[in-house]
């Protein structure tokens, strides 16, 4: 008589339970993967935005402080003879200084808009289509605990293509 043969391998069971595993660990995988994915240009807009708002601090910075501000800086002028009002000034003939070439103050920026961005001579960067950049200058002596009209509160707004903006910040004071 012949010895019964024990049988090995999977139950149906076995296998049903085992394709079900794997599965699920393929689904979790590849959600995780395509977020990973989704998310892995970030710091490329976020390192180039940053790069963006320093060129454009580092330009705003390199002009005077105001209109009456004599060039080199000294005197400076005093809370009665800078500029009322911030934004473009008008020029001698009584045309503004709209173009970002004109600009010769700091707060002339204020109220800037563009998209694309331009570099100080108008020419534009192809490397940042679709980027937008604002500029807001506000008086800003009495939060730094200063007469009010002896500092300069810049923010360049930098807004990668479908992503958030970033806010970079700058004082510059009267001196």
């Amino acid at each position: 008589m012949k010895a019964p043969v024990s049988e090995s391998g999977f139950s149906l069971v076995e296998t049903i339970l085992t394709i079900v595993i794997i599965s699920i660990s393929l689904v979790v995988l590849v959600s995780a993967w395509g977020q990973s994915a989704r998310h892995s240009a970030d710091p490329f807009w976020h390192a180039k935005a940053a790069h963006l708002g320093q060129a454009y601090i580092e330009e705003i910075l390199t002009k005077r402080f105001d209109e009456n501000t004599p060039v080199g800086g000294q005197p400076a002028c005093t809370s009665a003879s800078c500029s009322a009002t911030l934004g473009v000034d008008k020029l001698s003939d009584g045309v503004t200084d709209e173009t970002r070439d004109l600009f010769d103050d700091v707060d002339d920026y204020h109220g800037l808009n563009e998209t694309p961005s331009e570099n100080a001579l108008g020419v534009i960067r192809p490397e940042y289509d679709r980027y937008q950049v604002a500029v807001n200058v506000s008086y800003a002596g009495v939060e730094l605990g200063r007469p009010a009209k002896t500092v300069k509160r810049i923010n360049v707004t930098v807004t990668p293509p479908g992503e958030s903006a970033q806010l970079f910040v700058v004082y510059r004071g009267n001196y």
